[in-house]
């Protein structure tokens, strides 16, 4: 039992190291760097991140069936964890398209790493404490998002808020703080290692035989392919909101951005509430009713930035509160998804096959990718953030509309 704890911990402590990725790298500063400092635009921005979740799509099932047939995990998220920390701590000193290449390379590792971390749940829990202990991970990371922020708080305020030296600073760190703290788990959990073990040859051999099997098997599994292109519209939402967040905030609400650390602070704290609160609620209601729970809070805010200026005239508060309220709930909702989608696949998953099928959910989103953030981009490149807002709207909402025809067992 004690064992079991300790692998839930370490295994929950990688949840806290990556999440700092997502939030300085991915939100805050990468899209800053690109846009203020090195003379990209939004569609940069967006084109990266879509290519680099789309290329870790590409592979990443190969990686699932791999770690099927050899019984290991572990080294894989090793491997891409430290290529993802090296491209993070390179890339404000490259020039524009340096960083533009090293943007994908950190994005696809972090992707890739995420697929296989994920598969690891089923080691170190049962159907009926699923949802908990996935809960438990995301509100661990977003502990983990406000460390970072502190880290980076402290940095802006001795380099200098707005200045070049003090944003490029963020990368190094942001890389260490990674790395460090995934250690963590890198001791703690190790692999349920077969006793026949597999040779690598023999292995990748098994690979490629489970990946077709299993290409024609999904069709057999209605259930899970209907949750997966559902999966795939609405986690495409969340990552195109995640990278805009800051620069729609900036060049749309004029925050700062000491005030925008406040409020992401303030979101990654609902964000760690709305993880615990969705897990229990998944184990008691279901996966699925709780993902449309989940789904309609992300529509009402969309609207909410959609219409942010009339609706604050309206309740007479500025245009800054309502992002800090909006970013607030959809920091509960971001968890919330997070927390459920886990949990939801295995649900729907035979067990023999769960890591490949995480597989399978990385490349339905990464595929997905390949649009959200691209499209986004090019919209307000091209008429600005409104018309885009709108764009993102449709991903929710279809997403919805697909989750409906998913059984709840």
């Amino acid at each position: 039992m004690k064992s079991l704890t300790k692998k839930i911990f370490g295994w929950t402590i990688y949840d806290l190291a990556n999440t700092a990725f997502s939030a300085l790298y991915v939100t805050f500063f990468f899209p800053l760097l690109i846009k203020v400092y090195l003379g990209g635009n939004e569609f940069h921005v967006g084109l990266v991140t879509s290519l680099g979740i789309f290329f870790a799509g590409a592979f990443v099932p190969f990686i699932g069936a791999l770690s099927d047939s050899t019984g290991r995990k572990m080294p894989y998220v090793i491997f891409f964890t430290l290529l993802c920390v090296t491209a993070t701590a390179l890339t404000p000193y490259v020039g524009l398209y340096g960083a533009l290449i090293l943007g994908v390379l950190a994005t696809l590792t972090f992707h890739a790493s995420l697929d296989v971390y994920d598969a690891i749940l089923v080691d170190i829990s049962t159907k009926k404490n699923m949802s908990k202990i996935s809960g438990y991970g995301v509100a661990v990371g977003y502990i983990g998002t406000i460390l970072s922020l502190i880290m980076a708080y402290i940095l802006m305020s001795i380099l200098g808020w707005d200045t070049e030296v003090g944003v490029k600073s963020i990368f190094p760190a942001t890389a260490i703080f990674f790395l460090g703290f995934a250690m963590i788990t890198f001791v703690i959990v190790k692999d349920k290692v077969k006793k026949a073990t597999i040779k690598l040859k023999e292995g990748i051999k098994k690979a490629w035989s489970a990946l077709k099997s299993t290409f024609v098997e999904i069709r057999k599994h209605r259930s899970l392919f209907i949750f997966l292109i559902a999966c795939l519209l609405y986690t495409d939402g969340m990552n195109t909101a995640i990278v805009f967040l800051y620069l729609y905030g900036r060049e749309q609400i004029g925050i700062s951005m000491i005030n925008f650390f406040y409020a992401y602070a303030g979101m990654a704290l609902t964000a760690a509430l709305g993880s615990v609160i969705f897990g229990r609620l998944g184990d008691k209601l279901g996966s699925k009713k709780s993902i449309v729970i989940a789904l309609w809070i992300w529509i009402g805010i969309i609207s909410l930035l959609r219409w942010i200026e009339p609706i604050s005239l309206f309740i007479r508060i500025s245009n800054v509160v309502t992002f800090i309220v909006a970013g607030c709930l959809g920091g509960a909702a971001l968890g919330a998804i997070w927390t459920l989608n886990r949990p939801m696949l295995v649900h729907l998953s035979p067990k023999h096959k769960v890591a490949e099928f995480f597989g399978f959910q990385g490349l339905t989103e990464k595929f997905s990718g390949l649009i959200g953030p691209s499209l986004f981009g090019f919209v307000v490149v091209k008429a600005g953030y409104p018309p885009a807002l709108m764009v993102l709207m449709a991903f929710f909402v279809i997403g919805l509309g697909i989750m409906w025809f998913v059984p709840n067992k």
